[in-house]
């Protein structure tokens, strides 16, 4: 029954592809309603724009009850620095009444709950926003061993490349060192890859849509594990 187990708000920035990720393997009685940001592109002024928006749509969602409020963005809640996915939670909290979650938050709580901590990274941003997401990671207590941008710098660019040419970007880059494969950004279609990419590499990986999943059902107390999403979901 809709919404009978949990109803998630999601705000995020045009392009993602987070709608139809959460549908199709959200378990049943779980539903979504999304609201779209305006989004110039992730650079850190795009992504701190993005941001500045953010209270303006969790707004949308006051009138109707809401069990989590999702900011579908892993950069554009982790821009600022150490914390400031702490305070986009709150911000969203302030202006709906309900939960709020990021989806940086919940790559942490992924991390946390792998109990591993050392990472590659592969991203679609330009480095100036690799290197913020990148210390944002380490002050979390995260070691990465690596991040790598694969060259999409503009929306619209990076919303729909092939699930093979993702594939075959993050097989290219070096894993050792490393225990966990990051996959990041809310507007990579990698839901599919997740599996494939466990077995092939030989550690867990956490994507952005898994990860924002996982925690959004859990803050829901929605405890199911879920077929073809990696480590993860067994959990």
């Amino acid at each position: 029954m809709y919404s009978l187990r949990a109803r998630i708000g999601v705000i995020a920035p045009l392009d993602d592809q987070v709608e139809y990720a959460f549908n199709k393997y959200a378990p049943e009685g779980v539903s979504f309603d999304s609201t779209r940001l305006s989004f110039p592109g992730p650079t850190p002024e795009g992504l701190i724009y993005l941001s500045d928006q953010l209270e303006e749509a969790a707004r949308m969602y006051q009138k109707k009850r809401h069990d989590v409020v999702l900011f579908g963005c892993t950069s554009g809640s982790c821009i600022k620095g150490y914390g400031f996915d702490k305070e986009c939670i709150e911000r969203i909290e302030r202006a709906c009444g309900w939960p709020g979650l990021t989806t940086s938050t919940a790559v942490l709580e992924a991390f946390k709950a792998l109990g591993l901590n050392r990472t590659v990274v592969m991203t679609p941003y330009p480095e100036e926003t690799n290197e913020a997401e990148k210390k944002f990671l380490e002050d979390n207590g995260i070691t990465v061993t690596s991040i790598t941008g694969v060259g999409f710098n503009k929306v619209g660019e990076y919303a729909h490349p092939g699930k093979a040419f993702l594939y075959r970007q993050a097989k290219k880059l070096k894993t050792e060192g490393a225990e966990v494969f990051f996959l990041s950004c809310m507007g990579l279609a990698t839901m599919e890859l997740v599996e494939i990419l466990e077995e092939d590499l030989g550690m867990p990986v956490i994507t952005s849509h898994q990860a924002s999943l996982w925690s959004c059902l859990r803050h829901c107390r929605v405890n199911d594990k879920i077929d073809g999403l990696g480590r993860l979901f067994t959990l």
